[in-house]
Order: C-alpha cells, then sequence, then structure tokens
C-alpha cells in the first residue's frame, strides 16, 4: 500500500513539474551578458553607461516560428534601489515576427549610475489571444 501511495505521489509531481511554464534568467553581474529565456522567447542583451544615460543592445527572438507574434513590444524600465522608474525604452518589431531581430534602446538618464534593476515587458498578439509577461535583472 505505501509503494503505491508513494509511486502515485511520483507521477502527480512529475504531472505537476511538466504543467509549469519554465523561465530562464542569468545571475550575471551588472553590466555583463544577460539572457532569458522561456516557452515564447529568447532574449539576449547588454546594458551599458553612456554619457547620456543607458544603452541596452540585445537580440530578440522567437522559440516557437510556428506561431508568429504580431505587434511585439518590449519595454526596458530602469529602477532604482526602491523601485522608483528613472528611465524607460520601447521597442516595437514591426509585421509578424517568426525569426530573430537584433535591438537598441537608448534610455536617456541623469545619472546613470543610479540604476540598480532592469524590468523587462513584452507583450505580442498570436490568431488566438494577446499575452503580456515582464521579467527582472540587473542592468
Amino acid at each position: 500500500m505505501v509503494k503505491k501511495l508513494m509511486l502515485a505521489m511520483a507521477i502527480l509531481s512529475l504531472i505537476c513539474a511538466c504543467a509549469v511554464p519554465r523561465a530562464k534568467l542569468d545571475s550575471n553581474p551588472a553590466y555583463s551578458s544577460h539572457h532569458f529565456s522561456n516557452h515564447e522567447l529568447d532574449i539576449s542583451w547588454k546594458a551599458e553607461n553612456t554619457d547620456k544615460g543607458m544603452r541596452i543592445d540585445g537580440t530578440l527572438k522567437n522559440v516557437r516560428p510556428d506561431l508568429p507574434y504580431t505587434s511585439l513590444q518590449l519595454t526596458a524600465k530602469l529602477l532604482d534601489d526602491s523601485g522608483k522608474e528613472l528611465g524607460k525604452g520601447t521597442k516595437n518589431f514591426e509585421g509578424r515576427f517568426t525569426g530573430s531581430e537584433a535591438f537598441t534602446m537608448d534610455i536617456p538618464l541623469p545619472r546613470p549610475e543610479s540604476v540598480k534593476r532592469v524590468n523587462f515587458s513584452y507583450s505580442y498578439g498570436t490568431t488566438e489571444d494577446f499575452h503580456r509577461d515582464d521579467f527582472n535583472s540587473v542592468p
């Protein structure tokens, strides 16, 4: 009886583990290369301070080429220690997005050294629905 109960618990655990969406965010230090991936998008980027603020250079990839995204928009909000928004940049990807594309966001800031976190959010539409998600990282 105990073996059957343990087997049932193991099977339920495996089923639950497969049903949860996975996201992979690196833990690299600030101003190094970063990477985020989940079942929808794969994003690689690097932030650097400029004389006018912060520049974010990266690549965005649709990991589901069978499902083109329309109205794909990527937004980066620069936050201080308390979570206050210091600046914001947005990149719109026109047309049906199926592959990968490089992007650059130049975000003006009076004091770039005060940026402690970057909140990325993305949204897109498909033929079935509209989706929005976000994640946080160091710059």
